[in-house]
């Protein structure tokens, strides 16, 4: 009996040095450090000529911490999507353009130099590929719910979501000045919700 409290204390202390490790707020510090100078330094110049060793030199942090927290550059990036972008887009539930990237496409006009950085550069396919994958898999998770309904959604949505709103976000860029997220939002709409509900009218919404 005294074993097997003994053991259910052992698992509950390291169950507790779990957890404590996990919000270790000097862990949390040095992570804020090392995502803050890889925002500014995308600000900067494109997401190709960075290097890890710029990012810790702007961080003030060793190569061996920042691989404590990130396996690799493209890994920060996936982080700092699934961070800050992906809880931008945000479902529509009558609706068939399926997300409102209202958030989104804002957030993308008053950051414009650093979506830019993403966006060019030698290595433009691979940042838009992991931009891509990561909408992508926010909307995956957004149909599931209606897939869990009954809803007969096409396999190939999130992925054609995905690849039209990276284009249109592409496309916002490059031009001279700011273009009111509502707009773009307007035409996201007509370009996913009129395609998809014109093949699908009774199952998206």
């Amino acid at each position: 009996m005294a074993s097997r409290l003994d053991a259910k204390v052992q698992v509950a202390k390291q169950k507790s040095q779990s957890v404590a490790q996990h919000i270790d707020p000097r862990a949390e510090k040095t992570r804020v450090l090392i995502t803050a100078s890889f925002v500014v330094l995308l600000s900067r110049r494109s997401y190709d000529r960075i290097r890890v060793s710029d990012i810790t030199r702007k961080a003030r942090v060793g190569r061996a911490t920042f691989y404590a927290h990130f396996a690799s550059k493209d890994a920060l990036l996936e982080a700092e999507l699934a961070r800050v972008v992906l809880p931008m887009i945000e479902e529509l539930p009558d609706d068939s353009c399926l997300i409102d990237c209202t958030r989104l496409f804002a957030h993308v006009q008053h950051a414009r130099d650093v979506y830019r950085s993403l966006m060019g550069g030698a290595t433009r396919v691979v940042t838009e590929r992991i931009v891509q994958d990561a909408i992508a898999t926010r909307v995956t998770g957004i149909l599931a719910a209606r897939r869990e309904a009954g809803l007969a959604v096409p396999e190939f949505a999130s992925r054609f979501v995905a690849s039209t709103l990276l284009t249109l976000l592409a496309w916002s860029l490059e031009q001279p000045r700011e273009l009111a997220p509502i707009a773009l939002q307007d035409t996201f709409r007509s370009l996913v919700g009129r395609a998809l509900a014109d093949i699908y009218p009774c199952c998206l919404t």
